[in-house]
């Protein structure tokens, strides 16, 4: 699975992220291959709660994460007028998987961190992108166009542990991973994949992990053998005739 680290000790906003949130960042870890996931600055106390807290309430109580992508060792960059491949999966990911406030730029947390988290309370659903000065008008074409992305095309909600069994039950599904979704030979990003499933794909669940129930175990080519694992949240349900053989079981694997 993806590596988290930080925030650091002595960052003012130095306390965890929300569950919620770090699922939608390991899905958007998984659709962009990032080993790590570098957290810079995370949770803080809220409003009225306590005084180690600074700047908007976008990171109270863990609902947002200024950080860093790593891959091979290597903190992926970026400018003003580009970026890499990586940081534009990880973004429209991101914003597929539930995040909707992400800003970055060489002015605004220099030319490596990335905000991504949600709105300003747990109402506030509104869409939003920047850079220098904490601006919509300043984020970077690239930033807009890959948020865009991802919530013109949002993914299934990322899942719980508690709720894997019922998001992905065994059965028919197909990938719906934009840049599609990498085949491993365990349950975590730290596995290693030779194979990308593109989207559209239609494989078999098999078994959930009992190791991370995020990631399930499949059979890519219908033969009844076992080919490796995915990320859940990037499936979907197959329809299929009541009759099928290929229908869902309901209530979770046996």
């Amino acid at each position: 699975m993806t590596t988290f680290t930080g925030p650091p000790a002595d960052a003012v906003r130095n306390k965890p992220i929300s569950d919620e949130l770090k699922r939608v960042l390991e899905a958007a870890a998984e659709a962009a291959a990032i080993d790590t996931i570098r957290i810079t600055s995370g949770g803080q106390d809220a409003l009225g709660e306590g005084t180690r807290r600074t700047g908007s309430t976008r990171h109270d109580r863990g609902r947002a994460a200024d950080l860093q992508c790593v891959v091979g060792g290597t903190t992926l960059t970026f400018t003003d007028q580009s970026a890499p491949p990586g940081i534009l999966r990880f973004v429209t990911a991101a914003a597929a998987a539930g995040a909707n406030g992400i800003g970055a730029g060489v002015g605004y947390m220099g030319n490596r961190t990335i905000h991504v988290g949600f709105g300003t309370s747990v109402s506030d659903h509104a869409e939003l992108t920047w850079g220098a000065g904490g601006r919509s008008a300043t984020a970077p074409q690239w930033l807009r166009d890959a948020a865009a992305a991802g919530w013109a095309t949002p993914a299934p909600p990322t899942i719980a542990p508690a709720a894997a069994g019922a998001a992905a039950a065994r059965g028919r599904y197909a990938v719906i991973a934009r840049n599609g979704l990498k085949l491993r030979g365990g349950p975590g990003t730290n596995f290693g994949s030779e194979i990308t499933l593109h989207a559209g794909t239609e494989l078999e669940v098999v078994e959930r992990s009992s190791v991370d129930p995020a990631w399930v175990r499949v059979d890519v080519q219908g033969d009844g053998l076992l080919d490796g694992y995915v990320f859940a949240a990037f499936l979907a349900p197959v329809a299929s005739g009541p009759n099928s053989e290929d229908a869902a079981e309901p209530g979770g694997m046996s």
